[in-house]
């Protein structure tokens, strides 16, 4: 079983980065990426998704906003450069936060925390053992 992962970043370095991540992680599929948060908010909200990986700052809405258009339930990881927007994305109801730069280690904490609080899915236990270690 893999989670269904889409990714919204105004920085295509950082698209691609958080891209190639969740590529090399067997627990996960990469769903879609996008550069255009309107683009990437229409296709959460009609694509079968497990976790939104979501900048905070960007051009035409920011992650706060991006946020707020989410039509349905769907964990969301926050990330940005400036560790300033930690608070606020926490009290905003995202999952977890991230700094960048983005890493193996940080995306597969922030998603076993996932994994771990939604108790509406439940998950065989060794289905996610490279994110556990």
């Amino acid at each position: 079983m893999k989670l269904n992962v889409i990714v919204i970043d105004d920085s295509p370095i950082q698209l691609l980065i958080a891209s190639k991540l969740i590529q090399k992680n067997e627990c996960l599929t990469l769903l879609g990426s996008y550069t255009n948060p309107t683009l990437g908010l229409a296709a959460v909200n009609s694509m079968d998704v497990d976790i939104v990986l979501l900048d905070v700052e960007m051009p035409k809405m920011d992650g706060f906003s991006f946020k707020k258009g989410i039509n349905k339930e769907v964990p969301v990881i926050m990330n940005s450069t400036r560790s300033s927007f930690k608070s606020e994305a926490l009290r905003s109801g995202v999952m977890d936060f991230l700094c960048k730069p983005l890493n193996a280690t940080k995306l597969g904490s922030a998603v076993s925390k996932i994994i771990a609080v939604c108790s509406h899915k439940s998950y065989p236990p060794n289905v996610f053992p490279a994110i556990a270690s």
